[in-house]
């Protein structure tokens, strides 16, 4: 998870692949809520001329002499197994959003060679932003650095047809259509739902939810019981602006310490997701004196077979609160932190906006600042060929946008796991947050070497 301005790729020719395609008629599949809110809120930024970076990428490295026409073949079948690809978006007369279908049999890669390029990163950051509209096609770019002996694929698109799990699972689907063309074969991959139809099944369920429904009343209990989620120190913002992104990550753990930090959630039974939660409160809790957590923590929603390998958004925001003050230690809180993320994840099909639609009578799709501070833990050990990633140089890249609150990202790769922080570029923020990750690292890795945490009286904050 590297921000595109620290991303130093070794020199190389440039070669991409351009997509074209005739027309895109209007198709009555609807989008999905956080499609929805991502477009709402860019057409916001745009019209406010604050910049916003929504796209996802990622960059691997292939061996030998690369051939770009096989990889050329190879995007083509990859558009065809992900058909959320073949769309973009458009406002109607009424100013609602609207889904357009590319017809497959339209779409063309050109191979258009680019030739050296001095600063390839500030080349592809300037290439993701320019090429990844969601309000045409195509919303994504690909292209190689190409060298004698390997080569470095990119691959960006707008958040609105991706995530950070589905961005990561594009190495082994290219490679696995590459090597194919290479070898005469056909590739060998499950079998893949479309997170188009994932959309209407949303929408479907959305219609169900009404102001007697369960989980409305789970979603209104949490936004009465206490003040929204925020980050705990002061970050020197004013109400209602944004400033540039800045981003910090951390190494916490190796394979050993998170191996031993979920076994102290285990034994308290916690899983590490609640452990990581509950760092985040203690540290609250001591730094600032915030007696009860309350955060929003990221859900899957991919809970059918046909979803594990699509590409698209599936995730989503679930509440969490449990109380710190008087508590004694990790093992007491960690186990009300596991109840509080369970029903989060009951809630993980249920979409906020739609909540927010019942509850508050409100268009929380226009919001330009509807991107809310939250809290993230991604196991990828598990993912196909997550143990590839290292030799191939795999990352994901991000984009640097404009925020006004601090989120976190917890990822657990193969040999270590590592903590990334975004937070707005002020000097008190800088300062806030390099205090609050130190304190936070510190509380982990102490309940990874223990199993276990004395939770401190809050400090005073230094004047």
């Amino acid at each position: 998870m590297t921000t595109i301005t620290d991303y130093a790729p070794e020199p190389g020719r440039l070669v991409e692949f351009r997509a074209t395609a005739a027309g895109g008629p209007v198709t009555p599949e609807p989008l999905s809520y956080l499609q929805e809110n991502h477009l709402r809120r860019l057409l916001a930024n745009q019209e406010a001329g604050r910049s916003q970076s929504p796209w996802l990428a990622t960059v691997f490295d292939l061996p030998g002499r690369f051939r770009p026409e096989a990889m050329a073949a190879a995007l083509e079948k990859w558009l065809d197994r992900h058909p959320t690809l073949l769309t973009w978006f458009s406002l109607d007369d009424d100013g609602d959003l609207q889904r357009h279908t590319v017809e497959r049999d339209t779409v063309a890669l050109e191979i258009v060679p680019a030739g050296e390029v001095a600063d390839i990163a500030g080349y592809l950051h300037e290439r993701f932003d320019e090429g990844t509209d969601p309000l045409r096609w195509p919303p994504f770019v690909a292209g190689a650095i190409v060298r004698e002996d390997s080569a470095t694929v990119y691959y960006a698109v707008d958040h609105s047809h991706s995530d950070g799990y589905s961005v990561m699972l594009v190495f082994v689907e290219l490679r696995a259509f590459y090597e194919a063309e290479l070898a005469g074969t056909l590739a060998r991959l499950p079998e893949v739902g479309s997170y188009v139809d994932a959309c209407v099944l949303e929408r479907e369920r959305a219609a169900g939810l009404t102001l007697d429904s369960p989980e409305a009343h789970e979603w209104l209990d949490f936004w009465l019981s206490g003040p929204p989620p925020r980050f705990p120190l002061e970050l020197g913002t004013e109400p209602g602006r944004f400033y540039p992104t800045a981003a910090v990550d951390l190494d916490v753990f190796d394979a050993a310490e998170a191996e031993a930090f979920s076994h102290a959630c285990k034994a308290n039974g916690a899983g590490l997701s609640a452990g990581w939660l509950t760092a985040l409160g203690i540290t609250a809790y001591e730094l600032a004196d915030v007696k009860n957590y309350r955060g929003l923590a990221v859900v899957h929603t991919r809970d059918e077979p046909r979803w594990q390998a699509a590409q698209g958004w599936f995730i989503n925001l679930g509440p969490v609160a449990f109380p710190l003050a008087g508590q004694g230690d990790f093992g007491e809180v960690v186990a009300r932190a596991q109840a509080a993320f369970e029903q989060a994840q009951s809630l993980a099909q249920v979409s906020l906006l739609r909540v927010a639609e019942l509850l508050l009578g409100l268009d929380p799709q226009g919001d330009a600042a509807a991107v809310p501070p939250m809290a993230s833990y991604l196991d990828m050990r598990h993912a196909p060929c997550a143990r590839e990633w290292k030799e191939a140089n795999v990352a994901l890249l991000v984009g640097q946008g404009q925020t006004a609150d601090v989120s976190m990202w917890l990822n657990r790769l193969v040999g270590r796991t590592y903590l990334k922080a975004q937070y707005p570029d002020t000097e008190a923020a800088r300062a806030a947050v390099s205090r609050c990750l130190e304190h936070l690292v510190r509380v982990l890795r102490e309940i990874a070497r223990t199993g276990r945490y004395r939770i401190s009286p809050p400090v005073p904050v230094p004047v």
